[in-house]
């Protein structure tokens, strides 16, 4: 190579080299740019779901937020119950068609179960090449990059967040995690605050509901005034379809729905409750609300049984009068609704305690009634045969005597007869007399049997 050749070689390479430095700095200025992007959308995201304190709709702005950071075609929040599945799953770019042809939504297994069994962060290019995936239900839309991260609440795991198809690319990138991570934290705390106003408020109307009661109580309105109020508060505050008391039958081994409000409260009425139903009976026996998640699979109950009918989750609770349980606080929601949890179950117990009070002063009000009208009878018994009979038979004895001084025989078989309906009224009023005092014994064992029952209570 000639020397004029080599120094026109020479002077391009230092070109060369500089391009690719500009290059190289014109896409860390990109990316500067992009990260600072995110970054900014990032602290809008955890602000809008900072903002809001209903926590249905604090969980719709985490999901929603999640899907618009990591650019995802779809987004899931699984919320996880009690039994470790999916209590609830909110998602966002399948349509309401899509989401009714595909049928039930998930409990928790194949890849979404693999968060929950680990809580860590998951990012995958292909779903099903993961050991735990088993494939997507029909009509189900196609899946393959995914990426899902736990939300902790105190340490606690809430839920999952769960992401699919990376728009613009074949997987979800290192950066998507971090992201999706942060926010994470961001919905934990939002999460937090959102249950505790959620808390506060439930307590506050828990309060208002129970002033209600007492003042009805206080105020003496018929007991059965009161225990509709108190079925009626609890179910709307519970945010349950269906509400029930059922009481003891005396003398048998069954309770029966006293009162019944809400969906299918009609015929829910006069329904026989045996004891041994195993969910009643475990309600019964115990000082704390039962709560089972879906009464239809529930192995404790029989399950041809009209009173549970419609019926999912359901929550019951003793009603205790004189340290013995007379009866159970029953509340339901309808099928495929959200369990109870120990936040809704708490307050009953206060509630079931009101209920049981105003059973319990219903019947010594009856006993009370039932001893007044017994004293009525000895009284109204006492004052005829002490004041009526005996100024009747003195009116007797008075015209007999002046028959003895009446010359016309007329006047004097008019007295005669006057004597003799006397005698007759008197003998009438003694009979009533006994009849009092007959009905009054009886109406006195009556009322202890009464009394025995309510304080044998079981």
């Amino acid at each position: 190579m000639s020397g004029e050749a080599r120094g026109r070689s020479e002077q391009h390479v230092p070109q060369l080299r500089l391009d690719e430095l500009l290059d190289e700095l014109q896409a860390r200025i990109d990316a500067a740019r992009g990260t600072q992007d995110r970054v900014h959308r990032l602290l809008q995201a955890v602000l809008s779901v900072g903002r809001e304190l209903d926590l249905a709709q604090v969980l719709r702005s985490i999901v929603e937020a999640a899907v618009v950071l990591v650019d995802a075609e779809y987004g899931a929040l699984g919320v996880i119950g009690d039994d470790l599945t999916l209590s609830q799953f909110l998602t966002v770019g399948v349509s309401e068609d899509e989401r009714t042809r595909i049928g039930a939504l998930p409990s928790g297994h194949g890849i979404l179960g693999e968060l929950i069994r680990h809580p860590e962060p998951l990012r995958l290019s292909e779903i099903s090449d993961h050991p735990a995936s088993y494939g997507f239900p029909a009509h189900h839309p196609p899946m393959h990059s995914f990426l899902g991260v736990p939300i902790r609440v105190r340490d606690q795991v809430f839920g999952n967040l769960y992401l699919t198809e990376k728009r613009g690319a074949e997987e979800f990138e290192a950066e998507d995690e971090a992201v999706l991570s942060a926010l994470a934290v961001a919905a934990g705390v939002a999460i937090e605050n959102a249950r505790l106003y959620e808390e506060t408020r439930l307590r506050e109307r828990w309060v208002r509901a129970s002033s209600q009661v007492t003042s009805a109580l206080l105020s003496g309105a018929p007991s059965a005034d009161v225990l509709e109020l108190i079925v009626e508060q609890a179910r709307r505050i519970a945010s349950a379809e269906v509400g029930m008391i059922a009481e003891r039958v005396p003398g048998e081994d069954v309770l029966r729905p006293l009162f019944a409000v809400g969906r299918g409260a009609d015929r829910r009425r006069g329904l026989v409750m045996s004891r041994q139903d195993g969910f009643v009976e475990a309600a019964l026996s115990t000082a704390e609300p039962v709560v089972s998640p879906d009464i239809r699979h529930d192995p404790r109950i029989d399950p041809d049984s009209a009173l549970w009918a419609g019926l999912g989750p359901v929550v019951g609770v003793p009603l205790v009068a004189s340290g013995k349980s007379i009866g159970v606080l029953v509340l339901g929601r309808t099928a495929g609704r959200t369990p109870f949890t120990d936040t809704d179950a708490g307050p009953l117990l206060g509630f079931a305690g009101q209920a049981a009070l105003a059973l319990e002063l219903a019947e010594r009000r009856r006993d009370a009634e039932q001893i007044a009208l017994l004293k009525d009878h000895d009284r109204i018994a006492r004052d005829l045969h002490d004041l009526a009979i005996q100024r009747l038979f003195a009116a007797g004895m008075t015209l007999q005597s002046t028959q003895r001084f009446v010359d016309h025989p007329e006047a004097a078989e008019r007295l005669s007869r006057t004597v003799d309906d006397l005698d007759e009224t008197i003998k009438i009023i003694r009979s009533t007399i006994f009849g009092l005092r007959a009905h009054g014994d009886r109406g006195r064992e009556g009322s202890g049997a009464a009394q025995t029952r309510v304080g044998d209570g079981d």
